[in-house]
């Protein structure tokens, strides 16, 4: 009996170590399939991979736009068509290409390969996709202004530097096309195209209007070296910047070697202003008191230990402010100047932002130049050279606006600007241009601005008179302390000035390295005839 127990306590043991041994071999083997599996869903992945053939045909990039949303970048729309090595991708573009072209993409394509080409009209079918992009047209239009980029596809000068953050793009236009392991196109598959717009949402909307742009670069081409700004009187927006010599944007290294450095924005460059400082202290002189002040202009006058010239050698005779600046009297500012005294020119001019870096743009800023020291001006020497724009004194054509335009516009100035708004992803947010400055009276804005039209009716630029419009200005001859191979001074050549003369719109600074004050009134002219062109 005890030996039946016994057998059956041995045989039920065997059973559940049978059941344990079956039931781990179970979970091993479901182990094994669950990697099987995952390797296999793995290598599917990796495979598909492998089997699409990704050609980056263009970057996608924001866009740069002027006032009236012209597009200044992306300008340009072609077709790109991806094709397979089939017979009948060939045919679809037959008319299309040249047979030059046409040649070398049959050639390609005998070799297994897909071909992308650039094509006339979009061409869909067997075999082949086609999808428009947008690229920039390049050239000289607005290059200062735009910049230009580097093979990287970032910004390096211009808008496309400054908001480089905002316009750049990771993503490409892509040609994805199926082919086996050794890159041959699958036979029967359809070549198609991602990311289809290379023109994103993200923008920067200028204040440029390409026309005006245009018709400015137009007028100063007589200027080798130098600058030309149209901004709009009422809000400071700049209209047209233009300096020259102009560069290529799709040729970088032409301008690289050119020795006039032309990769160079003059218009916020610093330079001698000379006379075209003058409407300046002329403000100076009427907010204190002095508008009346006279002097008699015998063609030069004694000041410490030396005589000061005048451009006029007889002399100019009696004359009050209105013809001091009409005829650009320099006698009559040296005194002007030793009267009113030095620290009420310095404040009339830091109120029109001489000697500070305006900021046009994000990232975009004028150079500072230079104001002398208040201390300096206690030397009547230096207060003279002060008083007619020469010394110590330098500014950049863009830091020339506010003058003007507070002439023109009652006495107050905008800061100039370049950049009306942006957009990031559909969101539109203008840019912040500040609050207007009042550097003057109304009434003594008024009073020279009457005095500036008869610099041009009868003064010293009657050369800047347009024939379409009203005008009014100031010109200048600014030395600059240096000679040329033959030993004659180079002096740089000013015109500021504003348009229709009654009723300003426009103001205008023109600047010519090594120039003559006939250039620069002459391209003036011919900026505010355009501008008003007769139809």
């Amino acid at each position: 009996m005890r030996k039946k127990v016994k057998r059956e306590k041995i045989s039920g043991f065997y059973i559940r170590a049978l059941i344990c041994y079956f039931l781990v071999m179970c979970l091993l083997l479901g182990c094994i399939l669950r990697v099987a599996v995952i390797e296999a869903k793995d290598y599917s992945e990796i495979c598909t991979e492998q089997i699409e053939l990704r050609i980056k045909v263009a970057r996608v990039r924001g866009t740069v736009y002027d006032c009236n949303m012209i597009p200044l970048t992306n300008n340009e729309k072609s077709i790109v068509a991806a094709l397979a090595p089939t017979p009948g991708a060939v045919s679809a573009l037959a008319g299309q290409l040249s047979k030059e072209d046409t040649d070398k993409l049959i050639s390609a394509l005998r070799s297994g390969k897909p071909g992308i080409c650039e094509v006339e009209n979009a061409v869909e079918g067997e075999g082949v996709a086609s999808t428009g992009i947008y690229k920039t047209k390049g050239g000289k239009d607005a290059c200062h202004v735009i910049g230009y980029l580097d093979n990287t596809g970032h910004g390096v000068t211009g808008l496309e530097s400054a908001y480089d953050d905002l316009l750049y793009g990771d993503e490409y236009i892509t040609a994805v096309i199926s082919t086996d392991g050794k890159g041959n196109m699958l036979t029967g598959s359809q070549p198609r195209f991602e990311n289809k717009s290379t023109a994103q949402a993200n923008a920067v909307v200028s204040t440029i209007d390409i026309n005006i742009q245009n018709k400015v670069a137009k007028a100063a081409e007589p200027i080798e070296r130098g600058a030309a700004v149209v901004a709009e009187v009422k809000t400071g927006e700049i209209k047209a910047l233009v300096s020259l010599p102009q560069f290529d944007t799709t040729d970088i290294s032409s301008a690289l070697e050119n020795a006039d450095s032309p990769l160079l924005n003059r218009a916020l460059l610093a330079y001698s202003v000379g006379s075209i400082f003058k409407p300046c202290v002329a403000a100076a002189g009427i907010e204190n008191g002095m508008g009346d002040y006279t002097f008699d202009c015998t063609g030069s006058t004694y000041i410490i230990d030396r005589y000061f010239k005048c451009h006029k050698y007889g002399g100019h005779g009696n004359i009050g402010l209105r013809q001091a600046l009409a005829f650009s009297c320099n006698c009559y500012f040296y005194n002007f100047a030793g009267v009113l005294g030095g620290e009420a020119i310095y404040k009339a001019a830091r109120n029109t932002a001489l000697g500070s870096s305006i900021k046009i743009a994000e990232g975009i800023r004028s150079s500072a130049g230079t104001l002398p020291e208040i201390k300096s001006l206690y030397n009547l020497a230096n207060l003279a050279n002060f008083s007619i724009g020469q010394g110590a004194l330098s500014a950049s054509p863009v830091a020339m606006l506010p003058l003007y335009t507070a002439i023109a516009n009652g006495g107050r100035y905008y800061l100039p600007s370049l950049v009306k708004s942006t957009i990031r992803g559909g969101v539109i947010t203008g840019y912040d241009k500040g609050y207007p400055t009042v550097c003057m009276s109304r009434e003594t804005a008024e009073t020279l601005k009457n005095y500036l039209k008869d610099v041009i009716t009868e003064g010293t630029a009657v050369s800047a008179a347009p024939k379409n419009v009203t005008a009014a200005g100031k010109t200048a001859t600014a030395q600059t302390g240096r000679r040329d191979s033959l030993g004659n001074k180079i002096n740089n050549s000013w015109f500021c000035g504003f348009f229709p003369a009654d009723d300003p719109e426009y103001v205008a600074v023109i600047l010519s390295e090594g120039g003559t004050s006939a250039q620069t009134a002459a391209v003036f002219s011919g900026i505010a005839d355009s501008i008003y062109k007769k139809e």
